[in-house]
C-alpha cells in the first residue's frame, strides 16, 4: 500500500511538472493566463512575460514565455495586458 501511494505521487508530480513545462511554451499559449507577473514589450513587439505566481498565489516554477509578432496567443496576450513598446507591466491571471 505504501508503495503504491508513493508510485501514484510520483506520477502525479510528473504530470504536474510537464503540465507546467507545456504551459510555458508560448507556441502552445491557450487565451488564457493562469499566472501573475511581471510583462515586457520590445521595440520589435516582443513581449516577454515572467511568471510569479499561479492564481491561487503559489509560486511560479522559474520561467519565460515568449511571444513574437505572429505567434499563437500574442494578440491575446497584448489585448489583455495593453502593452506598447517599451513598456514594463504587472499582469494578473485571465481567461477569455
Amino acid at each position: 500500500m505504501l508503495l503504491r501511494n508513493v508510485a501514484t505521487k510520483a506520477v502525479l508530480a510528473l504530470l504536474m511538472i510537464s503540465g507546467f513545462a507545456g504551459a510555458l511554451r508560448a507556441g502552445d499559449a491557450r487565451p488564457s493566463m493562469p499566472y501573475t507577473g511581471t510583462a515586457r514589450m520590445d521595440s520589435d513587439g516582443t513581449i516577454t512575460l515572467q511568471p510569479a505566481a499561479t492564481a491561487d498565489g503559489k509560486p511560479a516554477e522559474s520561467g519565460v514565455l515568449t511571444y513574437k509578432v505572429g505567434d499563437r496567443g500574442y494578440d491575446s496576450v497584448k489585448r489583455h495586458i495593453g502593452l506598447r513598446p517599451g513598456d514594463t507591466k504587472p499582469f494578473r491571471p485571465w481567461k477569455d
